[in-house]
């Protein structure tokens, strides 16, 4: 089993949530906007801080917006502009993105590819295959616990007909956080997979699930056989 994960929104929390990845040998990809989203965002020194302990850092855009809804030339400038400011903090190449809210269309995903993205991380979940569109890269779960009708509502703007089928049916429509990741561990093929959690360090923080956050990380840490990667380096070991 391949694991990832990733994390939105730049937080300085997200010094937190490596924390715990590195523990448990774990990594993770940490998706950063450059202007704050909730009123705090991670310094150059933290984003360096997190590489330095082998995580990786990803691009959220600039200004976070929903891309579908704005002009494709503010499109193609919070691609190109997020990506180049990064690199310029980091000294090292930034090809992983994340499209912020999940928003997404066969257009935006061509011009984040043409921005030189090689990974781009969706919200489409309830995913464990090993083949995948790099850059429409789908993820298994987010820490948070959602109402039912909120897994109908993205199962439907997606149209993500088997995720919805594999949460209602195989993983019996839980929506405990901790439950459900330990079913869906359990679903994955012998002959492997890709578990890829992904949520919010803020988040986290505001609905009290540190301690469910460890106790998935400390489960996912000790699956037999287990290779703990970032999400840029997912396709390849996939074999995507």
């Amino acid at each position: 089993m391949i694991i990832t994960t990733s994390w939105d929104d730049g937080h300085p929390l997200d010094l937190r949530v490596a924390a715990i990845l590195a523990r448990h040998g774990l990594r993770g990809t940490f998706y950063v906007p450059l202007r704050a989203v909730n009123d705090r965002l991670l310094s150059p020194l933290e984003m360096r801080e997190l590489v330095a302990m082998g995580m990786e850092i990803g691009s959220h855009t600039v200004t976070h917006p929903v891309l579908t809804e704005i002009p494709m030339r503010e499109v193609d400038r919070e691609l190109r502009d997020s990506r180049r400011i990064l690199e310029d903090v980091l000294g090292r190449e930034v090809t992983s993105f994340c499209y912020p809210a999940g928003r997404f269309n066969r257009e935006i995903v061509r011009r984040a590819a043409g921005a030189g993205y090689r990974v781009c991380r969706t919200t489409v979940d309830f995913q464990t295959g090993l083949r995948f569109n790099p850059v429409a890269m789908p993820v298994s779960l987010q820490l948070f616990r959602h109402r039912p009708a909120t897994h109908y509502r993205h199962a439907l703007r997606h149209r993500n007909w088997g995720g919805l089928w594999r949460w209602q049916r195989r993983l019996g429509g839980e929506t405990d956080p901790i439950q459900l990741a330990s079913s869906m561990m359990a679903t994955v093929p012998a002959t492997g997979g890709v578990f890829h959690l992904w949520g919010h360090s803020w988040e986290i923080e505001e609905h009290g699930l540190w301690l469910a956050f460890n106790r998935i990380a400390a489960a996912l840490s000790a699956v037999a056989g287990r290779v703990a990667l970032t999400n840029g380096d997912v396709p390849q070991a996939a074999g995507g």
